[in-house]
């Protein structure tokens, strides 16, 4: 089994607003499609909880749903948000999924606005 674990830190640490980081955790059966590989499988689980977050359906929401807070009252999936799947940590970045490790972050105050993949990870993309 493959664990997985949801951290909502997007928008800062403020229970004084309602605002807390929290995560969840849960288990998933390893990759079984060959023709994958294990990046390109993470990358499809962090869409499908992204998707499942946001439209609060479908099967990995039905996963979380059960796990979460009843003080958590946003769970969409953010850019800044994280999902770490067996140990690699994963960014929702301004467009997709990035490893933690190649993207840039940008901050207002304790909230992230931006994440971007880094300049060297482009050039290495482009060639």
């Amino acid at each position: 089994m493959s664990k997985v674990k949801v951290t909502w830190k997007a928008f800062g640490d403020k229970p004084e607003i309602g605002r807390s980081i929290s995560s969840v955790e849960f288990e998933i059966p390893p990759i079984t499609v060959t023709l994958l590989t294990q990046e390109v499988h993470n990358k499809c689980v962090c869409e499908g909880i992204f998707e499942g977050t946001n439209l609060r359906a479908g099967g990995y929401w039905d996963i979380i749903q059960p796990l979460l807070s009843e003080t958590r009252t946003h769970t969409a999936i953010s850019v800044g948000d994280e999902i770490e799947i067996d140990g690699q940590v994963y960014i929702c970045a301004d467009f997709g999924f990035e490893k933690i490790e190649d993207v840039e972050i940008k901050k207002f105050g304790e909230s992230i606005f931006s994440v971007t993949v880094k300049d060297s990870k482009l050039l290495q993309y482009r060639q």
